[in-house]
């Protein structure tokens, strides 16, 4: 039989904008199943994960659509706890969805975490040099360019939400990064979709590297 596989999110399960369109890459019949750092808590609760100084943004979706912004230093205790009761059961593996650095999990169940994947998957497309990214915030531009130095890339970074989405915001980003000598744009968010990666490839010549994609093709893989 056939093991499920466990994906976690920052935000609220279910990703509705996510798993139905990813799916795919599983084998026929795969079980996923869904947990959210934000399931069951109240707005005051959900207010209280907000970044102080110094601290890292990230940014997801709630079950109605709308986003949220976190700190990554407050919700990665609750991550590991969802791995801490994710690992009572069997499965296949436990990923992550969301491209932010993050520390190693404890785990016995193997945690993909699309940081490393996506880094070391582009490097290996790539070889170096300098990538264009967008990010949902501008305050998340000094974190996602720390990650990608530390795997050989310099960059240039702009920022258009894929969560309270624009297609001008996205546009223009995707345009100046055009003007860059960067080697390709990375939308470097799992909320980022096909559809906005091609309406970003019009305003481009430029590779364009939609990570849910390629984490989720590659996660097949393990089943």
């Amino acid at each position: 039989m056939r093991k499920p596989v466990a994906v976690v999110t920052i935000g609220q399960s279910p990703r509705t904008d996510l798993i139905p369109f990813v799916c795919h890459f599983f084998p026929e019949g795969t079980e996923i199943v869904e947990r959210g750092v934000l399931d069951g808590r109240t707005e005051t609760e959900m207010a209280s994960l907000a970044p102080e100084r110094g601290q890292t943004a990230l940014v997801s979706r709630l079950r109605n659509g709308k986003s949220v912004i976190m700190a990554k230093e407050k919700i990665e205790p609750a991550i590991q706890a969802i791995i801490d009761e994710l690992n009572r059961d069997t499965f296949a593996a436990i990923l992550l969805a969301c491209t932010g650095k993050f520390r190693p999990f404890a785990s016995k169940i193997p945690v993909v975490c699309p940081d490393y994947l996506l880094c070391q998957a582009v490097k290996g497309l790539l070889e170096g040099g300098k990538i264009g990214l967008i990010v949902p915030l501008k305050e998340q531009a000094g974190s996602a360019e720390e990650k990608w130095k530390e795997a050989g890339f310099a960059t240039a970074a702009e920022a258009a939400s894929p969560y309270d989405f624009q297609e001008s915001a996205l546009i223009e980003a995707v345009k100046r990064l055009d003007q860059t000598d960067a080697k390709a744009i990375v939308l470097d968010c799992i909320g980022y979709t096909q559809e906005m990666k091609d309406l970003a490839k019009k305003y481009t010549a430029k590779p364009v590297i939609l990570p849910r994609s390629l984490i989720f093709r590659l996660l097949a893989e393990l089943l």
